[in-house]
């Protein structure tokens, strides 16, 4: 037992050296974050800047959503404006077709799936 304290001290020693055996800090890179503002202001779009996807387009409807091959486009009744969803999980062949059709696939509503056509029936209070 009286050596039971310099075993301690010495196994913490090498515990330290085993998980860093080099006595070396850890060194990230650290990266300069994109200054989002700054890119949005010097950005030369004279028509409308998307702020999610900083795509120029015509108006705010025509913007795209930011991850288009995993959402759906959904647009709302007034037409000016629109939310992009994730594309409803299935294992129907079919059904991913059309979900992956970029015209039909933001027109559908295929009962219980979570597609567009839901998206309308809640806007309008229906579901």
């Amino acid at each position: 037992m009286k050596y039971f304290g310099v075993i301690c001290v010495l196994a913490l020693g090498v515990n330290a050296q085993f998980f860093n055996p080099f006595g070396h800090r850890q060194q990230q890179q650290q990266q300069q974050p994109k200054n989002y503002e700054q890119e949005f202001l010097n950005n030369k779009c004279e028509r409308y800047l998307c702020p999610d996807t900083q795509a120029c387009v015509k108006t705010a409807a025509d913007c795209p959503c930011p991850f288009p091959k995993s959402q759906l486009k959904c647009v709302l009744p007034n037409t000016e404006n629109f939310v992009c969803i994730s594309k409803p999980a299935t294992h129907d062949k079919a059904l991913n077709a059309l979900y992956d059709d970029p015209v039909k696939g933001p027109k559908a509503s295929v009962e219980g799936q979570r597609d567009c056509g839901w998206v309308i029936k809640a806007y309008n209070g229906l579901v």
